[in-house]
């Protein structure tokens, strides 16, 4: 598993088969779990989940700026054919 689990989306993917939307919400659904961890983790007074899913939660956030970086590039792209 890549830092950033982008490997899980395949962001190399053709353009052909670009779905910004798709990945959008595999991205989310993998944050909204996130959050969940670290919350348990809370509950639990598990210091190192607690900080470990805090930095999950920032490279979903991250990882969401990205897909709206390459959505931009493969639309730039689109107008160029």
């Amino acid at each position: 598993m890549s830092i950033t689990n982008f490997n899980d989306f395949d962001l190399n993917e053709s353009y052909a088969e670009f779905n910004p939307q798709a990945m959008a919400e595999r991205l989310k659904r993998r944050e909204q779990q996130n959050i969940e961890r670290y919350r348990a983790a809370q509950d639990r007074v598990d210091n190192y989940a607690i900080q470990y899913y805090k930095y999950r939660i920032q490279l979903d956030k991250i990882d969401l700026e990205k897909l709206k970086l390459l959505t931009a590039i493969h639309k730039l792209k689109q107008t160029k054919k």
